[in-house]
């Protein structure tokens, strides 16, 4: 019953969690009013089709999120001038439809650059210095190559508009005809136009699309060794032993053991810098003596070679700071490659008509266990200190785990 509560709660506050930093992501930013007034506060900074529709803006000061339209608004943008959204009129999608959008202002130039997000796609408008835009879609020409020719023959057509936008470079058209439609390729396509044709604008390029503060996830990974103090129960031998007329004691084991492990953060900037997905691998070889000895007066000794995969979530207080505490959880999947018990004392009732005793060794092969994981810890620049604590809830081969607790330190690439 207790184990059960745990892993409830465990659920409870992973998917608590989760809803609460998608719906809200705090950035510090302001907006632009119609009447060119700069308001200063903090935006919920969410999705690209949520961004592209509505701005929650909290002025400072007051409480509560307000939501604005690209009617209401010029734009917006976050504090660190990464982000950076403007209301324009988008003209494009299969119906060529006409609708009010916040664009994600990616270049401002010469020739300037928005990408607008419309009916799950990206597209891209290529304004001149006349006002006049050309919109391209992202169609993605590698994802379907049966419909590769038809979606080039497509972009063709558009590429000689924005050709004329861009029409003193003759290679802008051939360039684009084939190149992966992303943020940061037609930005640096565009900026190398403004820099070497659009110098009469004075400043060719006054603000760019950078592409490390608009990214949805970001990683990082780690490897590390630890000591873990684990303790195990004997396996159910008159199941998994492979002698069902033979009986075995039964030990407990308990001791030291190092612990090697890699794995990587998983963050959601967009989402919530506080909350990150943990992925981990692990293997721990186990040597321990039991405390009760057999009935022969020999101690009994485990002999179990772990590789753990862990997946879980964690939360981190302070990530701006050089230090940053955290918390985490998840679920655990250990993989025993060996299990082998020495100096078990064996009981078989009949053989011969007599009874047969003694003590052998007993190799139960490979078996596996599920379980939980909890823990916290400290990152400090590249060094991760944790400790934490696991949890058997149940395994193939028989093998009882009654829990284990890990202290280790971490390299953080």
């Amino acid at each position: 019953m207790q184990l059960k509560k745990i892993t409830f709660l465990l659920l409870s506050l992973s998917l608590t969690t989760m809803k609460v930093t998608a719906q809200v992501n705090p950035q510090k930013g302001y907006i632009i009013t119609n009447e060119n007034d700069t308001i200063y506060g903090t935006i919920d900074y969410l999705t690209d089709e949520k961004n592209a529709k509505v701005c929650l803006f909290q002025k400072e000061g007051e409480c509560g999120y307000k939501s604005l339209s690209p009617k209401d608004i010029k734009g917006y943008r976050l504090a660190d001038d990464g982000i950076y959204y403007v209301s324009r009129l988008f003209t494009g999608g299969e119906e060529n439809v006409q609708e009010q959008l916040f664009a994600e202002f990616l270049l401002q130039g010469g020739v300037s650059l928005y990408r607008y997000y419309y009916e799950r796609d990206n597209y891209f408008g290529f304004e001149g210095n006349n006002g006049k835009e050309v919109i391209i879609r992202d169609d993605k020409l590698v994802s379907d190559l049966r419909t590769y020719d038809f979606k080039l023959q497509k972009r063709r057509q558009v590429v000689q508009e924005v050709n004329a936008v861009m029409n003193q470079d003759n290679t802008i058209a051939n360039r684009l005809w084939k190149m992966d439609l992303t943020s940061e390729n037609l930005t640096n396509l565009v900026k190398r136009y403004d820099e070497q044709y659009c110098t009469e604008q004075g400043e060719c390029v006054l603000f760019r699309y950078d592409k490390k503060k608009t990214i949805a996830i970001t990683h990082r990974f780690y490897v590390g060794a630890g000591i873990s103090y684990s303790s195990y129960g004997s396996p159910e031998y008159d199941k998994f032993a492979g002698f069902t007329e033979i009986y075995y004691d039964e030990y407990k084991y308990t001791g030291v053991a190092p612990t090697f492990f890699v794995g990587a953060d998983f963050q959601f900037p967009r989402f919530s810098r506080n909350l990150n997905a943990q992925v981990e691998l692990g293997f721990t070889p186990h040597r321990y003596e039991s405390s009760q000895e057999s009935s022969e007066g020999v101690k009994p000794r485990l002999i179990l070679n772990e590789l753990s995969g862990r997946i879980g979530m964690s939360y981190v207080f302070c990530p701006n700071n050089r230090i940053k505490p955290f918390i985490n959880g998840g679920f655990l999947l250990s993989w025993n490659m060996t299990i082998k018990e020495e100096n078990v004392f064996f009981y078989n009732p009949i053989v011969g008509g007599t009874a047969d005793k003694g003590i052998c060794n007993v190799d139960h092969g490979r078996g596996a266990i599920c379980g939980i994981y909890l823990g916290a810890g400290v990152d400090i620049n590249h060094i991760r200190i944790s400790a934490s604590w696991k949890k058997g809830l149940g395994g193939f081969k028989g093998l009882k785990h009654n829990g284990e607790g890990l202290l280790s330190v971490a390299y953080l690439f």
